[in-house]
């Protein structure tokens, strides 16, 4: 097959991916070659184009054998699979036998003239499909819908995953999803959009004993019928949001059981035991709620999938597989290039035990998980375009925390955008060791990790979650994150002392919510040279030691850009059995953490519940009224000053010398007053924010993808001054 350079996949936001390039190291290098298409045979021997294999499965057991026989040829093995849809039945595993090595790595990479897509699903037939005519489902759809829904046993189609759903549960609930042409379809849902509001809680319940609340519209009394109802709500917090199985419905008295407690019941937990009437909820899968085109659900009680489709030309696809696409278990020197990864039940990538691999130029969407997730050293993921998952898009880990050694991961270049479509919280555009989730049990270890010049936008939460040592987080672009949660950042982290070395560096965040929020004692961070710009974003630290933050640019309508706190006094840090450990674990008075991190051999006799060294000076800081920091500390502390430094800051309410503020280009001018304002002040390189065209990546996002605020940041009203945490 001949090599063309480069070849482009459009992803649906309109960037291109460069396939393969004719460069060192990607499949124009290797002398050996293998072949893959859509309509070879895996019992050929895969050598031409002729005799090409049918997968990837293929490919790699061929690679085996010749390895088996006297080992990789020199250069490596480059496998071009040609453009075409690969439905995969099983995961792709790749182990320690299917690895390459530094001087003959092997390569997974697309050619040809269209996009190689891996499917984690199954096509369905219309004629599999047919009208409604059981009566009492007809009588259950709403008027709207009759006419248009059809129907299929769920049994008979042959599928698995069809629930029912978990007594609870915070993400899919294991059920398949559809897609039309490519395009996830909406799980019937009430409302359609938004949530609805609780009137009142009636039963706060607990993890044990089920909570009971009232409603406040009539469209409940619809379900009686149904005795599969799902809520999914913030029941408590801004930053839960578990669907619950319902147990009784009772229309007098307008109120809900649930068939299942939580931990600390239902009911905002600040304005108990009523709650404070806002916590917002809906309704998941019911056939009742069918009543748009694209809609659809399974009646769990009878087996049977229910949908509108959108119209009546189009591929209906279902995901079936649960399992990763790919694996790879101990294997080093992989890569995988400019492959499509779709329509899976499952996550993407998953990398254990990782050595030296890459997953470059690939576009990876519609999973009902996470996109990559990769644990090792010398490995990332680079030029990459992930849209629309169920979960986050990228996980990453490595190292060794206990003797600081650097995993040398990356997250480069990658346009990650419209993801935690299925489990809003703690689903990160970026996950860097945190987990997924606020504990200690789903941390995990990560050191000297760079995430950089990656484009984020349009999150229900937390662009980056951040953990670990010796962490890089620079000239990332972030916006329209944070508006489906509370207590978030764009960069936010948990309770952890063990933080050090963190540095997040010429980012620019804007029209977002939440800036840089290490909460609850996080510590250790950096935040240099940022441009936060926009309502509701800035740097709060909740009462974490050993913050630094300068040489930032801070644009508002009104103050304040930071606030700091003193919560670990009243919360009892210093006792905090998780602080704690951490600390311990890792010695802190011996090398390498007490010469590399000196003030950690004192932290836990030195008042760690409190904020100490932080500092917030050198920044630019331009509001028309209002302060510019916020100190949340008791008068006593607020007079200590080894706890925070606030000087040296430029304050004004005018233009200090951008280049064009209204447009959102917050580069400063050569002649700019802050360089006079600031002695030592550093320009900070606007222009290198964000993504940008390499070897995997031949052609940014077009102008329908909105990289600049609409409006001049200055001026934009301030509706909250809490930005996050």
């Amino acid at each position: 097959m001949k090599l063309q350079t480069p070849f482009l996949i459009f992803s649906t936001c309109g960037v291109a991916v460069a396939a393969l390039a004719d460069t060192p190291g990607d499949l124009a290098n290797p002398s050996f070659h293998l072949f893959v298409k859509p309509d070879g045979a895996d019992g050929n021997n895969g050598r031409t184009e002729d005799t090409a294999f049918a997968s990837l499965a293929g490919a790699r057991d061929a690679i085996r054998k010749i390895k088996s026989m006297g080992g990789l040829p020199k250069g490596g093995i480059a496998v071009e699979v040609a453009g075409g849809k690969y439905t995969l039945q099983d995961t792709l595993q790749f182990n320690e036998a299917d690895s390459g090595t530094a001087e003959s790595p092997i390569i997974y990479g697309a050619v040809g003239d269209g996009p190689v897509e891996l499917l984690g699903g199954r096509i369905l037939k219309a004629s599999e499909m047919s009208p409604v005519i059981d009566k009492a489902m007809l009588k259950r759809l709403d008027p709207s819908s009759v006419s248009k829904v059809l129907c299929a046993s769920v049994k008979k189609l042959g599928l698995s995953h069809a629930g029912p759903f978990p007594m609870k549960f915070d993400d899919s609930g294991g059920i398949f999803e559809l897609f039309w042409n490519g395009k996830r379809l909406p799980l019937s849902r009430w409302p359609n959009e938004g949530w609805v509001a609780m009137k009142k809680a009636v039963v706060n319940g607990d993890a044990k004993t089920p909570g009971t609340f009232e409603y406040r519209d009539e469209r409940p009394s619809r379900w009686m019928d149904n005795s599969n109802i799902w809520l999914k709500g913030q029941w408590r917090v801004g930053w839960e949001e578990p669907a619950i199985k319902v147990s009784k419905i009772d229309t007098a008295a307008h109120t809900i059981t649930f068939a299942a407690g939580i931990q600390q019941g239902i009911g905002n937990k600040y304005t108990r035991p009523d709650g404070n009437g806002k916590e917002q909820w809906c309704a998941l899968n019911l056939p009742e709620e069918i009543d748009r085109p694209g809609e659809w659900a399974i009646d769990f009680a009878t087996d049977m999938l229910y949908v509108w489709p959108p119209d009546e030309k189009g591929e209906l696809t279902v995901s079936q597989l649960e399992t990763p696409m790919i694996a790879v278990n101990g294997a080093a020197h992989l890569k995988f290039i400019g492959l499509t990864l779709d329509r899976s039940l499952g996550d993407g990538i998953v990398m254990q035990k990782s050595e030296s691999n890459l997953v470059a130029g690939c576009i990876i969407r519609n999973l009902a998980k996470t996109g990559v997730i990769i644990d090792g050293y010398r490995s990332g993921v680079r030029s990459c375009d992930m849209h629309d998952l169920g979960a986050g898009c990228i996980e990453i880990s490595g190292g060794d925390h206990k003797k600081l050694v650097s995993s040398e991961n990356f997250v480069i270049n990658n346009y990650l955008h419209d993801y935690a479509k299925l489990k809003a919280m703690y689903a990160a555009a970026v996950d860097v060791g945190f987990g997924g989730a606020p504990n200690a049990a789903n941390h995990k270890v990560a050191v000297g990790i760079r995430v950089a010049n990656n484009l984020i936008h349009d999150g229900p939460r937390d662009a980056v979650l951040v953990s670990g040592q010796d962490n890089v987080f620079e000239l990332n672009e972030i916006y329209r994150c944070g508006y489906g949660s509370d207590d978030l950042g764009s960069f936010y982290s948990w309770l952890d002392w063990t933080m050090r070395g963190i540095i997040i560096r010429h980012n620019y965040i804007h029209d977002t919510i939440g800036g840089v929020n290490p909460d609850d004692g996080s510590s250790g961070m950096q935040v240099y040279g940022n441009v936060f710009a926009g309502p509701r974003t800035g740097v709060w630290i909740a009462s974490g030691p050993d913050h630094t933050i300068t040489n930032n640019i801070f644009v508002k309508s009104e103050g304040p850009v930071f606030g700091v706190d003193d919560r670990g006094e009243s919360r009892g840090y210093a006792k905090n059995p998780k602080l704690i450990k951490g600390v311990t674990e890792i010695n802190p008075d011996k090398q390498p953490w007490s010469g590399r991190f000196p003030e950690m051999v004192t932290l836990l006799v030195n008042h760690p519940e409190l904020p100490q060294r932080t500092k917030f000076t050198g920044n630019v800081v331009v509001i028309q009224s209002g302060d510019p920091f916020v100190l949340k500390m008791n008068t006593k502390n607020k007079a200590n000053p080894a706890l925070f430094d606030g000087s040296g800051n430029f304050v004004t309410s005018s233009d200090p010398g951008f280049v064009d503020v209204a447009n959102g280009n917050l580069e400063l001018k050569p002649d700019s007053e802050v360089f006079t304002k600031i002695p030592g002040f550093k320009a900070i390189p606007f222009n290198k924010i964000g993504i940008h065209q390499d070897k995997y990546r031949s052609k940014l996002p077009d102008d329908s993808v909105t990289r600049r605020p609409k409006n001049n940041p200055m001026f934009q009203k301030e509706t909250e001054k809490h930005f996050g945490t």
